[in-house]
């Protein structure tokens, strides 16, 4: 369930395209480079989500610490609340899902310091406005290392074959792609 409009966007937009990334760093990147490359990758990846979930889930405290410190009460309703179906591709999708929760909750505090005029206008939209571009780059950012990441086996692995003498069959490769994160079991 997300409760806040902004945090549905970022689902809405983000999410499958940092899973699908994700997915392919996981088991495709596996398949057709070295556990070694892998590794490396999801170090940087690792390094990025966490640091990402810290500095928000720090954010998320400050802002309710600000509103207790001026008596506002910041459990609020939303009317437009809407339950997500989560197609989980990897343990990182599932980071990066805690990511969008956090910023949900987040969103719940920063509503009510504006909404009880502690905060203007200018500063709401801001915060929510740097925020979403913050996550939302996240995504963007570990899809360009996933497909650096696996264009790059692909180079190494061509090298490899065509100095043995044959050519990889990359389209079987390119539909693992495709195909594999979409045959996975969907979660909530």
């Amino acid at each position: 369930m997300l409760n806040s409009l902004h945090a549905q966007q970022i689902f809405d937009r983000g999410y499958e395209m940092c899973a699908n990334a994700l997915f392919s760093l996981s088991v495709v990147l596996r398949f057709i480079g070295s556990e070694e490359q892998a590794q490396e990758v999801d170090t940087l990846v690792d390094t990025q989500i966490d640091q990402t979930l810290e500095e928000i889930r720090k954010e998320s405290l400050r802002l309710k610490e600000v509103a207790e410190g001026n008596g506002i009460e910041t459990a609020i309703g939303y009317t437009s609340a809407k339950t997500i179906d989560v197609q989980i591709t990897s343990p990182r999708s599932i980071k990066y899902l805690a990511i969008i929760r956090e910023f949900d909750a987040m969103m719940a505090h920063l509503d009510a310091l504006w909404l009880s005029c502690v905060i203007t206008d200018s500063q709401y939209a801001r915060g929510v406005y740097e925020w979403k571009r913050r996550i939302l780059r996240l995504a963007g950012q570990i899809r360009q290392m996933a497909t650096r990441a696996v264009l790059a086996a692909r180079r190494k692995e061509t090298g490899k074959m065509v100095d043995e003498g044959s050519v990889p069959p990359s389209a079987d490769v390119e539909s693992l792609t495709l195909d594999t994160a979409t045959d996975l079991p969907e979660s909530e």
